[in-house]
């Protein structure tokens, strides 16, 4: 389906969203698996085969969510999974992007430098580089660089089929709609081809992960909460409707955020394992990056765990 065949509510938002300057939304485990294989479809060879003996022939689709899998044991990264800006304001302000326990955007800077580091003990790199991967899907989600009054949506109740979700659940697993009926690759496959090469260029020209922070909120400011309504029969409060015509709006921006977030992924990996060097600013502040050798957790499969959200 292309631009000018959606109904005119749906190309005003997307020439919104597209147009505006540094532009690119966590997701549940499916759309973190499609953006590791959407991530892989893009590395350079050599780059692929040094992450591919780095992950001991995981592929970078099968770790996407261990970041989440986690998280339950390894409590001082949850911060890591989000950053947080003030109502009213686009762009978070500087104490909001270093908070002193950290953040997605934080996270970003300290995986890719433990990543490049080659002097670091092996296991210690192959979990950055999970982290890595994980976080840089998650700082594409509009809801994980949301508001801390709401934890990212997760207290902002909506009806969805009939049934009670928050605005959060729906963006990190149901806006993926017929995609989660697919196989990953299919899924991948079927993004990949809506794009061409000159838009992903554009994507990766956005190099700084503050600027993804700001476009990931704007799809906030724009209407991706649905506004509560009195008019619902059975209920006695207002309450918000995620309807059909919400989803048909919305799922193309976030199929687009995903799209972004495999072509920075991969810019980014190939930028760390052809230089030896992160592509980002240094990370300013210290944070719990990695545990001693030891103290690294078992993994846990995939199935068990539910992405926590925020």
């Amino acid at each position: 389906m292309t631009m000018s065949t959606f109904p005119r509510p749906i190309v005003a938002l997307c020439v919104l969203f597209v147009s505006l300057p540094a532009l690119s939304l966590a997701w549940g485990w499916k759309g973190h698996h499609i953006t590791g294989y959407l991530a892989e479809k893009e590395l350079e060879p050599e780059v692929r085969a040094a992450i591919d003996d780095l992950l001991d022939g995981e592929s970078m689709a099968s770790v996407s969510a261990w970041a989440d899998r986690v998280r339950p044991r390894r409590p001082e990264t949850a911060p890591f999974h989000y950053v947080n800006g003030p109502r009213g304001v686009l762009v978070p302000r500087e104490e909001d992007f270093l908070l002193p326990e950290g953040n997605v955007y934080t996270a970003v800077l300290g995986y890719s430098e433990l990543v490049a580091d080659e002097t670091l003990p092996r296991q210690q790199r192959r979990e950055a580089l999970k982290f890595l991967i994980h976080f840089i899907g998650d700082i594409h989600q509009p809801l994980h660089c949301g508001f801390s009054d709401d934890l990212g949506g997760n207290t902002y109740t909506v009806l969805h089929e009939g049934r009670r979700r928050n605005i959060h659940r729906i963006w990190d697993t149901e806006i993926l709609g017929d995609y989660l009926e697919m196989e990953v690759d299919e899924a991948a496959a079927i993004i990949y081809e809506k794009y061409t090469d000159e838009e992903r260029a554009q994507w990766v020209s956005v190099g700084d992960p503050r600027d993804w922070v700001i476009e990931a909120r704007r799809p906030i400011f724009a209407g991706l909460y649905p506004p509560q309504r009195v008019d619902i029969e059975g209920e006695d409060e207002p309450i918000a409707i995620v309807d059909d015509l919400y989803m048909e709006i919305w799922q193309p921006i976030a199929e687009a955020q995903i799209a972004r977030t495999g072509s920075r992924l991969a810019a980014t990996l190939n930028a760390i394992f052809t230089t030896g060097t992160s592509p980002f600013d240094p990370l300013p502040i210290e944070l719990p990056l990695l545990p001693d050798p030891e103290e690294v957790p078992a993994d846990v499969p995939a199935e068990e765990v539910e992405s926590p959200g925020e």
